[in-house]
């Protein structure tokens, strides 16, 4: 039984590749033509052979009421329509990116304007990163910014951009993904097709190994059409909002736009000029560094001169104890040295005594 079961969700599966499949291939012509109907309906009845003494269930005429689902291009008719149809329709699934360089000598207003621009169109920025201007040093500064921008308004955005800037690159890609997008939605449809028919024969299960069987292949089915789903969100949402790489840089002047070769005396000229200005713009950013760092060189000029000060009585201090000591050692040596000098004050110093205490007496 349990085998007969395996080949009944084996079929089902295979008939509902078949479906899906027929799409993908470059070389079909259709993606559900009626043609393709036959091979599935004897692999489905097929399946229904081996799985009738399962259960008491009509499964070919079940079968049968299950439709297949239809790719049209716009006709209620049932005919297959083929690739070059679908390229040539006007739902065609086109993914624009756009990427582009400017120059802005106002960096700030641009970049509002870019800002209120991408909110005005009903677009959004994806990312934006800034950097430069430090705070000490003049630098030039630049954006990244990553644009989503609906796809019929691309237009109106990029002329705002080329309008309030200097650009100096930029290009364009279209990416046609409309037989991508039918590939993936006839693999959803047919993936749901075969979870109908799971489903089905889940109600119709009765023993625990079938219906454990039955719930894992609809897991896997569940989680194909998740993923096929998700896929279609993600070409729906490119197609729908288109994708503008801007960077932006800050300059004082515009880059020239591109003329004829200069000849050796003016590419001369042109050289030695701008080195002058680079020199010149040299000494000015000197100057206004080292004065604006004159106040933050006097207090560091106070400091040193305070721990001098500090540094020189403490070695003063030093060497005066340093001399005291020394002195001391000395005359302690030289008493040492010459004890005789020592008694004869000793002896005058006893004899005033001794004529003292006689005159007492």
């Amino acid at each position: 039984m349990k085998r007969k079961l395996t080949l009944t969700i084996c079929f089902v599966a295979v008939a509902a590749a078949l479906a899906g499949c027929g799409g993908s291939s470059a070389s079909d012509t259709s993606y559900m033509a009626k043609s393709e109907a036959a091979p599935v309906a004897a692999a489905e009845e097929a399946a229904v052979d081996f799985s009738d003494d399962l259960y008491d269930y009509d499964y070919a005429g079940e079968e049968a009421a299950v439709e297949e689902p239809e790719v049209t291009a716009g006709s209620s008719d049932v005919e297959s329509v083929s690739d070059s149809e679908i390229m040539r329709s006007s739902n065609r699934k086109l993914i624009k990116t756009v990427n582009m360089s400017a120059e802005t000598r106002e960096f700030d207003k641009f970049i509002d304007n870019i800002t209120d621009k991408i909110e005005s169109l009903g677009g959004y920025a994806e990312s934006t990163d800034i950097s430069g201007n430090s705070y000490d040093t003049y630098s030039e500064r630049t954006a990244y910014i990553v644009a989503r921008i609906p796809a019929d308004k691309l237009d109106r955005f990029v002329t705002g951009v080329e309008e309030a800037s200097n650009i100096t690159n930029k290009n364009e890609s279209v990416e046609d993904v409309t037989l991508q997008y039918a590939d993936v939605e006839a693999h959803k449809e047919s993936l749901k097709i075969e979870q109908a028919r799971l489903n089905e024969l889940l109600e119709q299960a009765d023993t625990l190994e079938n219906i454990i069987e039955l719930e894992n292949r609809l897991t896997e089915v569940r989680y194909e059409i998740e993923s096929y789903e998700s896929r279609l969100r993600m070409m729906r949402n490119a197609v729908q909002y288109s994708t503008v790489h801007l960077n932006v840089r800050e300059v004082k002047e515009y880059s020239p736009d591109p003329v004829e070769e200069k000849s050796f005396g003016q590419r001369l000229v042109e050289e030695f000029t701008d080195s002058c200005e680079t020199a010149w713009e040299t000494i000015q950013d000197f100057v206004i560094g080292f004065i604006s760092f004159l106040p933050i060189l006097f207090v560091l000029l106070i400091i040193l001169f305070v721990v001098f000060i500090i540094v020189f009585g403490i070695v003063k201090a030093i060497i005066a104890i340093v001399k005291k000591s020394n002195s001391k050692s000395a005359a302690k040596r030289a008493a040492k040295m010459n004890p005789a000098v020592k008694a004869p004050m000793q002896k005058d110093n006893a004899a005033p005594q001794t004529d003292t205490s006689a005159e007492n007496k």
